[in-house]
């Protein structure tokens, strides 16, 4: 026998390698005396198990035990449904359907199609094998969705499918702004959307109003005015053209503005400015931080034409006094999120006066509403707040080229103190406010 002289693969021992061998001679004598034609069946040793038909033919035409899905682990077995047939290999399977025919499943494929029910499920039966994309990453189509795999670590399993998909077809999939699916599509919490995960933002889907991308500064400002459940709701329309280089996305409750849609903005991290001093943590030309809290997110011109600038900063609640700043700290202490709203208010003031080497912005804020169905005149609601903003103008880091830009802007309440009560009111992020100008 083979296994008296030949070394057995690991996973197989004598006695399977054995059977394998008197598989092997049973099959050929089948086929020499049948003369030319065949059983359809082969066994490829030192598996015991015999491949036949359709799925024989597909595993020899990638190679046999030679592809990635090595040696078969099982015979022929009938599917659940009672209508397809499969093999099963040491990593992956051989599927078959009298309609599509036989395609290879990979072990990272099946993480997203066992969860959804196999062939039984929405997926459906494969109806394309594996298709490499590059960098490490595959591509299956199903009879009802298509499942993206990548070789990394961690190792990436998302499935995608209906409108979501169509949508992101559409942008240009994976070349898109978006990039390539990470996680598979899930309901919203209000039970009633749709929601996929991308490597660079969100694909969101509801009945009403269809599948839109939020992506960049937008996705920022959509999950810290707290998303469906609080005040901005879904989204109704896709990013267009607004002022100068920024975009303008409606949503249920109002717009959003964003000019870095290209961009991709990490989760919140309260703790990405605690020992930002670090060398190793310092970016080249940078206000000394981090990638994190250094980000520009709006650079522009005050009222008198000085700079302005307004970064990422970061905000812990236990770094006590003075430690928080940026525009992480303005969205988490003081409620305000709209990076357009605190571009409009500080392009149209003027430095109020000086503390040390900081300048004060102060000026009173007023909530305005459409007049006429156009909206080519605004009016006061009456309803308005007083804010201040406090820019450095020295470098505050040693070692930094340049000043972090805007600490803070927040509500000016009880004698000009201010503390966790000083929370802005909702209309200042959701609207677009204007200064004092009657």
């Amino acid at each position: 026998m083979r296994s008296d002289y030949e070394r057995i693969p690991e996973g197989f021992t004598k006695e399977e390698a054995d059977l394998a061998e008197v598989k092997e001679a049973q099959i050929e004598q089948e086929t020499s005396t049948r003369l030319n034609s065949t059983t359809g069946c082969q066994v490829y040793w030192p598996s015991p198990y015999e491949v036949c038909g359709a799925i024989r033919i597909l595993y020899n035409s990638i190679g046999g035990p030679r592809s990635f899905l090595t040696f078969p682990k099982s015979g022929e077995l009938k599917n659940p449904d009672g209508v397809g047939r499969r093999t099963e290999f040491v990593n992956g399977f051989i599927y078959w359907h009298p309609t599509h025919g036989a395609h290879t499943v990979s072990i990272p494929a099946t993480v997203v199609w066992s969860a959804n029910g196999w062939e039984r499920g929405h997926f459906g039966y494969p109806v394309t094998n594996d298709i490499a994309l590059g960098d490490g990453w595959f591509k299956q189509q199903y009879e009802g969705g298509y499942i993206y795999t990548r070789n990394s670590v961690p190792a990436v399993q998302a499935g995608i499918q209906g409108r979501i998909y169509d949508k992101w077809a559409e942008l240009g999939a994976q070349e898109s702004s978006l990039g390539y699916p990470i996680a598979s599509e899930e309901d919203m919490p209000d039970g009633i959307g749709k929601y996929s995960l991308f490597q660079q933002g969100m694909m969101i889907w509801h009945p009403q109003h269809g599948a839109h991308a939020i992506t960049g500064d937008v996705l920022l400002q959509w999950v810290y005015s707290g998303v469906v459940a609080e005040s901005m709701g879904y989204p109704t329309d896709d990013p267009l053209d607004f002022e100068d280089s920024w975009k303008k996305q409606e949503f249920e409750g109002g717009a959003i503005y964003g000019n870095q849609l290209d961009e991709f903005f990490p989760a919140f991290n309260p703790n990405s400015g605690e020992g930002f001093e670090a060398s190793m943590l310092r970016s080249p030309n940078s206000a000394g931080g981090n990638d994190y809290t250094d980000k520009i997110l709006m650079q522009s011109k005050d009222g008198c034409d000085e700079d302005i600038v307004l970064r990422r900063g970061w905000y812990n609640p236990e770094a006590g006094r003075g430690g928080p700043w940026g525009y992480d700290k303005i969205v988490h202490k003081h409620g305000i999120w709209s990076i357009w709203s605190i571009k409009t208010v500080l392009e149209n003031s003027c430095v109020n006066r000086r503390e040390g080497d900081d300048a004060v912005y102060e000026e009173m804020v007023y909530e305005v509403e459409c007049s006429d169905p156009a909206c080519a005149v605004f009016r006061p609601t009456g309803e308005s707040f007083q804010y201040r903003a406090i820019k450095e103008t020295t470098i505050y880091i040693g070692g930094a080229t340049e000043t972090r830009g805007i600490k803070t802007l927040y509500p000016v309440r009880n004698t000009g103190t201010h503390g966790n009560s000083d929370v802005a009111p909702r209309w200042f992020s959701t609207q677009i406010p204007t200064l004092n100008l009657w």
